[in-house]
Protein backbone atom coordinates (compact mmCIF):
# COMPACT_ATOMS: atom_id res chain seq x y z
CA UNK A 1 0.00 0.00 0.00
CA UNK A 2 1.19 3.51 -0.74
CA UNK A 3 2.31 5.51 2.31
CA UNK A 4 0.02 8.22 3.62
CA UNK A 5 0.61 11.74 2.41
CA UNK A 6 1.78 13.85 5.40
CA UNK A 7 -0.97 16.44 5.15
CA UNK A 8 0.43 18.65 7.91
CA UNK A 9 3.84 18.83 6.26
CA UNK A 10 2.28 19.54 2.86
CA UNK A 11 0.22 22.35 4.39
CA UNK A 12 3.27 23.93 6.04
CA UNK A 13 5.31 23.77 2.84
CA UNK A 14 2.41 25.13 0.78
CA UNK A 15 1.93 27.96 3.30
CA UNK A 16 5.61 28.92 3.10
CA UNK A 17 5.63 28.83 -0.68
CA UNK A 18 2.43 30.89 -0.89
CA UNK A 19 3.78 33.39 1.62
CA UNK A 20 6.92 33.92 -0.45
CA UNK A 21 5.21 34.00 -3.85
CA UNK A 22 2.36 36.30 -2.92
CA UNK A 23 4.16 38.32 -0.22
CA UNK A 24 1.39 37.60 2.27
CA UNK A 25 3.11 39.50 5.08
CA UNK A 26 2.78 42.71 3.07
CA UNK A 27 -0.90 42.05 2.40
CA UNK A 28 -1.92 42.17 6.06
CA UNK A 29 -1.65 38.43 6.82
CA UNK A 30 0.24 37.88 10.05
CA UNK A 31 3.22 35.54 9.88
CA UNK A 32 5.35 33.88 12.53
CA UNK A 33 7.98 36.61 12.27
CA UNK A 34 11.59 36.44 13.32
CA UNK A 35 12.60 33.04 14.69
CA UNK A 36 16.03 33.31 16.35
CA UNK A 37 18.59 30.54 15.93
CA UNK A 38 20.84 29.02 18.54
CA UNK A 39 20.70 26.80 21.59
CA UNK A 40 19.25 28.10 24.87
CA UNK A 41 21.62 29.16 27.63
CA UNK A 42 21.51 28.53 31.35
CA UNK A 43 19.77 31.27 33.34
CA UNK A 44 18.88 31.01 37.03
CA UNK A 45 15.43 32.59 37.66
CA UNK A 46 15.11 35.31 40.25
CA UNK A 47 14.06 33.84 43.60
CA UNK A 48 12.73 37.24 44.62
CA UNK A 49 10.21 37.13 41.80
CA UNK A 50 9.13 33.63 42.85
CA UNK A 51 8.71 34.49 46.55
CA UNK A 52 6.95 37.80 45.86
CA UNK A 53 4.42 35.95 43.68
CA UNK A 54 4.21 32.76 45.72
CA UNK A 55 0.40 32.53 45.68
CA UNK A 56 0.22 32.96 41.90
CA UNK A 57 2.99 30.41 41.41
CA UNK A 58 1.25 27.90 43.71
CA UNK A 59 -2.12 28.28 41.95
CA UNK A 60 -0.46 27.97 38.55
CA UNK A 61 1.42 24.85 39.68
CA UNK A 62 -1.77 23.15 40.88
CA UNK A 63 -3.56 24.12 37.68
CA UNK A 64 -0.74 22.72 35.56
CA UNK A 65 -0.80 19.44 37.47
CA UNK A 66 -4.57 19.09 37.07
CA UNK A 67 -4.52 19.96 33.39
CA UNK A 68 -1.41 17.92 32.66
CA UNK A 69 -2.56 14.72 34.34
CA UNK A 70 -6.16 14.87 33.15
CA UNK A 71 -5.09 15.62 29.60
CA UNK A 72 -2.37 12.96 29.63
CA UNK A 73 -4.66 10.28 31.05
CA UNK A 74 -7.50 11.27 28.74
CA UNK A 75 -5.32 11.28 25.63
CA UNK A 76 -3.75 7.96 26.59
CA UNK A 77 -7.14 6.30 27.05
CA UNK A 78 -8.41 7.74 23.77
CA UNK A 79 -5.52 6.41 21.71
CA UNK A 80 -5.49 3.11 23.62
CA UNK A 81 -9.15 2.58 22.78
CA UNK A 82 -8.58 3.62 19.17
CA UNK A 83 -5.70 1.19 18.63
CA UNK A 84 -6.73 -1.58 21.07
CA UNK A 85 -3.87 -1.57 23.55
CA UNK A 86 -3.68 -1.29 27.33
CA UNK A 87 -2.32 1.62 29.35
CA UNK A 88 -0.97 1.67 32.90
CA UNK A 89 -2.16 4.76 34.79
CA UNK A 90 0.68 4.32 37.31
CA UNK A 91 3.19 4.61 34.49
CA UNK A 92 1.37 7.69 33.26
CA UNK A 93 1.89 9.17 36.74
CA UNK A 94 5.61 8.34 36.54
CA UNK A 95 5.68 10.07 33.17
CA UNK A 96 4.17 13.14 34.81
CA UNK A 97 7.09 13.15 37.25
CA UNK A 98 9.55 12.93 34.37
CA UNK A 99 7.69 15.74 32.67
CA UNK A 100 8.11 17.85 35.79
CA UNK A 101 11.87 17.28 35.74
CA UNK A 102 11.96 18.20 32.06
CA UNK A 103 10.11 21.42 32.81
CA UNK A 104 12.61 22.18 35.56
CA UNK A 105 15.36 21.93 32.95
CA UNK A 106 13.30 23.98 30.49
CA UNK A 107 12.95 26.71 33.11
CA UNK A 108 16.70 26.82 33.74
CA UNK A 109 17.60 26.87 30.04
CA UNK A 110 14.76 29.14 28.88
CA UNK A 111 13.27 26.31 26.85
CA UNK A 112 9.73 25.45 25.87
CA UNK A 113 7.68 23.80 28.67
CA UNK A 114 7.01 20.09 28.17
CA UNK A 115 3.45 18.83 28.27
CA UNK A 116 0.98 16.53 26.58
CA UNK A 117 -0.21 18.07 23.34
CA UNK A 118 -3.57 17.23 21.80
CA UNK A 119 -2.52 18.66 18.48
CA UNK A 120 0.90 16.99 18.39
CA UNK A 121 -0.47 13.60 19.43
CA UNK A 122 -3.26 13.80 16.87
CA UNK A 123 -0.86 14.87 14.12
CA UNK A 124 1.49 12.02 15.00
CA UNK A 125 -1.35 9.55 14.98
CA UNK A 126 -2.75 10.83 11.70
CA UNK A 127 0.74 10.63 10.17
CA UNK A 128 1.08 6.98 11.14
CA UNK A 129 3.40 7.30 14.15
CA UNK A 130 3.25 4.17 16.31
CA UNK A 131 6.48 4.08 18.36
CA UNK A 132 8.68 6.48 20.39
CA UNK A 133 10.89 6.83 17.32
CA UNK A 134 8.44 9.52 16.18
CA UNK A 135 9.37 11.59 19.25
CA UNK A 136 13.07 11.11 18.53
CA UNK A 137 12.57 12.31 14.96
CA UNK A 138 10.65 15.33 16.29
CA UNK A 139 13.48 16.11 18.68
CA UNK A 140 16.06 15.95 15.91
CA UNK A 141 13.94 18.24 13.72
CA UNK A 142 13.61 20.71 16.62
CA UNK A 143 17.41 20.76 17.06
CA UNK A 144 17.91 21.28 13.32
CA UNK A 145 15.35 24.09 13.44
CA UNK A 146 17.13 25.77 16.34
CA UNK A 147 20.52 25.53 14.64
CA UNK A 148 19.77 25.88 10.93
CA UNK A 149 16.12 26.00 9.83
CA UNK A 150 14.70 28.68 12.14
CA UNK A 151 14.71 31.56 9.62
CA UNK A 152 12.88 29.35 7.13
CA UNK A 153 9.72 29.51 9.24
CA UNK A 154 9.66 33.29 9.62
CA UNK A 155 7.32 33.65 6.63
CA UNK A 156 4.91 30.92 7.73
CA UNK A 157 1.38 32.42 7.97
CA UNK A 158 -0.17 32.06 11.41
CA UNK A 159 -3.52 30.96 9.89
CA UNK A 160 -1.67 27.86 8.66
CA UNK A 161 -0.62 27.05 12.23
CA UNK A 162 -4.19 27.65 13.41
CA UNK A 163 -5.53 25.33 10.71
CA UNK A 164 -3.13 22.58 11.78
CA UNK A 165 -4.21 22.81 15.42
CA UNK A 166 -7.93 23.05 14.64
CA UNK A 167 -7.75 20.08 12.28
CA UNK A 168 -5.74 18.00 14.75
CA UNK A 169 -7.86 18.73 17.81
CA UNK A 170 -11.36 18.91 16.37
CA UNK A 171 -11.15 16.24 13.70
CA UNK A 172 -8.51 14.13 15.42
CA UNK A 173 -9.70 14.27 19.04
CA UNK A 174 -13.34 15.39 19.06
CA UNK A 175 -15.29 12.16 19.30
CA UNK A 176 -18.69 13.03 17.86
CA UNK A 177 -19.77 9.38 17.96
CA UNK A 178 -19.03 9.28 21.70
CA UNK A 179 -21.14 12.39 22.26
CA UNK A 180 -24.00 10.73 20.41
CA UNK A 181 -23.55 7.63 22.58
CA UNK A 182 -23.69 9.73 25.77
CA UNK A 183 -26.92 11.36 24.55
CA UNK A 184 -28.40 7.95 23.84
CA UNK A 185 -27.19 6.17 26.98
CA UNK A 186 -27.14 8.80 29.75
CA UNK A 187 -28.27 12.36 29.13
CA UNK A 188 -26.68 13.65 32.34
CA UNK A 189 -23.21 12.59 31.14
CA UNK A 190 -23.89 14.31 27.82
CA UNK A 191 -24.81 17.62 29.45
CA UNK A 192 -21.78 17.46 31.77
CA UNK A 193 -19.58 17.00 28.70
CA UNK A 194 -21.30 19.91 26.95
CA UNK A 195 -20.80 22.16 30.01
CA UNK A 196 -17.09 21.29 30.11
CA UNK A 197 -16.70 21.94 26.37
CA UNK A 198 -18.45 25.32 26.64
CA UNK A 199 -16.14 26.33 29.49
CA UNK A 200 -13.06 25.27 27.53
CA UNK A 201 -14.13 27.35 24.53
CA UNK A 202 -15.31 30.40 26.49
CA UNK A 203 -12.94 30.58 29.48
CA UNK A 204 -10.09 28.11 29.06
CA UNK A 205 -8.91 24.55 29.48
CA UNK A 206 -8.55 24.80 33.28
CA UNK A 207 -12.11 26.06 33.66
CA UNK A 208 -13.36 23.19 31.52
CA UNK A 209 -11.46 20.62 33.59
CA UNK A 210 -12.71 22.12 36.87
CA UNK A 211 -16.33 22.30 35.67
CA UNK A 212 -16.20 18.72 34.41
CA UNK A 213 -14.76 17.45 37.70
CA UNK A 214 -17.15 19.46 39.90
CA UNK A 215 -20.26 18.45 37.95
CA UNK A 216 -19.20 14.80 37.82
CA UNK A 217 -18.53 14.75 41.57
CA UNK A 218 -21.84 16.49 42.30
CA UNK A 219 -23.71 13.95 40.18
CA UNK A 220 -21.84 11.08 41.86
CA UNK A 221 -22.74 12.40 45.31
CA UNK A 222 -26.37 12.86 44.29
CA UNK A 223 -26.64 9.32 42.90
CA UNK A 224 -24.86 7.82 45.93
CA UNK A 225 -27.10 9.72 48.35
CA UNK A 226 -30.31 8.72 46.56
CA UNK A 227 -30.26 4.96 45.98
CA UNK A 228 -33.25 3.29 44.39
CA UNK A 229 -35.58 1.42 46.77
CA UNK A 230 -37.99 -0.43 44.47
CA UNK A 231 -40.95 -2.40 45.77
CA UNK A 232 -40.64 -6.05 44.73
CA UNK A 233 -43.08 -8.71 43.60
CA UNK A 234 -42.59 -12.41 42.96
CA UNK A 235 -42.06 -13.45 39.36
CA UNK A 236 -44.97 -15.83 38.67
CA UNK A 237 -43.99 -19.47 38.93
CA UNK A 238 -40.56 -18.76 40.44
CA UNK A 239 -38.95 -17.80 43.73
CA UNK A 240 -37.38 -14.65 42.24
CA UNK A 241 -38.50 -11.14 43.25
CA UNK A 242 -38.34 -8.23 40.82
CA UNK A 243 -39.25 -4.55 40.73
CA UNK A 244 -43.00 -4.06 40.38
CA UNK A 245 -42.39 -0.82 38.51
CA UNK A 246 -40.56 -2.68 35.75
CA UNK A 247 -42.52 -5.92 36.00
CA UNK A 248 -46.08 -5.04 37.08
CA UNK A 249 -47.24 -8.67 36.69
CA UNK A 250 -45.35 -9.64 39.86
CA UNK A 251 -47.22 -11.31 42.72
CA UNK A 252 -47.61 -9.53 46.04
CA UNK A 253 -48.84 -10.77 49.41
CA UNK A 254 -51.46 -9.05 51.59
CA UNK A 255 -49.81 -7.19 54.44
CA UNK A 256 -46.24 -8.01 53.34
CA UNK A 257 -44.12 -5.24 51.84
CA UNK A 258 -40.93 -6.31 50.03
CA UNK A 259 -38.31 -3.72 49.10
CA UNK A 260 -34.75 -3.71 47.82
CA UNK A 261 -32.01 -1.18 48.63
CA UNK A 262 -29.92 -0.55 45.52
CA UNK A 263 -27.01 1.23 47.15
CA UNK A 264 -24.88 1.49 50.26
CA UNK A 265 -26.45 2.22 53.65
CA UNK A 266 -24.41 5.04 55.20
CA UNK A 267 -24.81 8.52 56.63
CA UNK A 268 -25.69 10.09 53.27
CA UNK A 269 -28.47 7.61 52.49
CA UNK A 270 -30.00 6.52 55.79
CA UNK A 271 -32.61 9.27 56.08
CA UNK A 272 -33.65 8.95 52.44
CA UNK A 273 -34.04 5.17 52.67
CA UNK A 274 -35.96 5.36 55.95
CA UNK A 275 -38.33 7.98 54.51
CA UNK A 276 -38.99 5.87 51.44
CA UNK A 277 -39.69 2.74 53.48
CA UNK A 278 -42.01 4.68 55.78
CA UNK A 279 -43.80 6.19 52.75
CA UNK A 280 -44.20 2.77 51.15
CA UNK A 281 -45.70 1.32 54.36
CA UNK A 282 -48.19 4.17 54.66
CA UNK A 283 -49.11 4.00 50.96
CA UNK A 284 -49.79 0.24 50.94
CA UNK A 285 -53.31 -0.83 49.94
CA UNK A 286 -53.67 -2.98 53.07
CA UNK A 287 -52.26 -2.59 56.58
CA UNK A 288 -48.67 -3.85 56.60
CA UNK A 289 -47.75 -6.45 59.21
CA UNK A 290 -44.37 -7.47 57.74
CA UNK A 291 -41.56 -5.67 55.89
CA UNK A 292 -38.84 -7.60 54.05
CA UNK A 293 -35.78 -5.64 52.92
CA UNK A 294 -33.51 -7.16 50.28
CA UNK A 295 -29.96 -6.12 51.23
CA UNK A 296 -28.27 -7.68 48.18
CA UNK A 297 -27.35 -4.22 46.83
CA UNK A 298 -25.83 -3.04 50.12
CA UNK A 299 -22.07 -3.65 50.12
CA UNK A 300 -21.20 -1.09 52.78
CA UNK A 301 -22.83 0.13 55.97
CA UNK A 302 -21.36 2.58 58.47
CA UNK A 303 -22.11 3.20 62.13
CA UNK A 304 -24.84 5.72 61.35
CA UNK A 305 -26.49 3.31 58.92
CA UNK A 306 -26.40 0.58 61.54
CA UNK A 307 -27.87 2.90 64.17
CA UNK A 308 -30.60 3.94 61.74
CA UNK A 309 -31.46 0.31 61.05
CA UNK A 310 -31.71 -0.30 64.79
CA UNK A 311 -34.09 2.64 65.11
CA UNK A 312 -36.19 1.27 62.25
CA UNK A 313 -36.33 -2.09 64.00
CA UNK A 314 -37.54 -0.43 67.20
CA UNK A 315 -40.22 1.57 65.37
CA UNK A 316 -41.36 -1.55 63.50
CA UNK A 317 -41.68 -3.48 66.76
CA UNK A 318 -43.68 -0.68 68.36
CA UNK A 319 -46.00 -0.63 65.33
CA UNK A 320 -46.44 -4.40 65.44
CA UNK A 321 -44.58 -4.89 62.13
CA UNK A 322 -42.22 -7.81 61.55
CA UNK A 323 -38.94 -6.57 60.01
CA UNK A 324 -36.81 -9.12 58.13
CA UNK A 325 -33.60 -8.74 56.14
CA UNK A 326 -32.57 -10.94 53.20
CA UNK A 327 -29.27 -11.55 51.43
CA UNK A 328 -27.16 -9.49 53.84
CA UNK A 329 -23.47 -9.68 52.89
CA UNK A 330 -20.91 -10.88 55.49
CA UNK A 331 -19.18 -7.44 55.86
CA UNK A 332 -22.56 -5.82 56.56
CA UNK A 333 -23.51 -8.60 59.00
CA UNK A 334 -20.23 -8.02 60.86
CA UNK A 335 -21.07 -4.34 61.38
CA UNK A 336 -24.64 -5.11 62.48
CA UNK A 337 -23.42 -7.80 64.88
CA UNK A 338 -20.81 -5.46 66.40
CA UNK A 339 -23.50 -2.81 66.92
CA UNK A 340 -25.93 -5.29 68.52
CA UNK A 341 -28.51 -5.06 65.71
CA UNK A 342 -28.38 -8.82 65.04
CA UNK A 343 -29.24 -9.49 68.68
CA UNK A 344 -31.91 -6.78 68.65
CA UNK A 345 -33.68 -8.21 65.62
CA UNK A 346 -32.88 -11.85 66.30
CA UNK A 347 -30.87 -14.23 64.16
CA UNK A 348 -34.09 -15.71 62.79
CA UNK A 349 -34.87 -12.36 61.08
CA UNK A 350 -31.91 -12.73 58.70
CA UNK A 351 -32.56 -14.90 55.63
CA UNK A 352 -30.39 -16.16 52.76
CA UNK A 353 -32.94 -15.06 50.14
CA UNK A 354 -36.10 -13.00 49.79
CA UNK A 355 -38.31 -16.01 49.18
CA UNK A 356 -37.56 -17.54 52.59
CA UNK A 357 -37.99 -14.16 54.30
CA UNK A 358 -41.45 -13.74 52.75
CA UNK A 359 -42.49 -17.30 53.60
CA UNK A 360 -41.66 -16.65 57.26
CA UNK A 361 -44.57 -14.14 57.38
CA UNK A 362 -46.61 -15.54 54.52
CA UNK A 363 -50.40 -15.40 54.47
CA UNK A 364 -52.03 -18.31 52.64
CA UNK A 365 -52.52 -17.08 49.06
CA UNK A 366 -50.67 -14.54 46.91
CA UNK A 367 -52.60 -11.93 44.94
CA UNK A 368 -51.66 -10.29 41.63
CA UNK A 369 -50.54 -6.67 42.08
Amino acid sequence: AAPKVPGALVLVVAGLVASRLFELAGRGIETVGDVPRGLPTLAIPSLEVIFSNASEVAVAAVALVLIGFSQTAGDARTFAARHSYRIDVDQESVAQGAQGMSNLGAGLFQGMPVSTSLSASSLNDASGARTPVASLVTGVVVLLTLLILAPLFSDLPKPVLSALIVDAVIFGMMDVAEMRRLWRVKRVDFWIAIAAIVQVLSVGVLAGVVVGIVLSMAWLIYVSANPETPILGRQPGTSAFRSLERYPDGETYPGILVLRIDGDFFFCTTDTIEDRIRTAVLAADEPVHAVVIDFAGVNFIDSQGSANLGRMATLAEQAGISLRLARVSPPVIDVLRADGIVDQLGQDRFHPNVDLAVKADLTPTPTDS
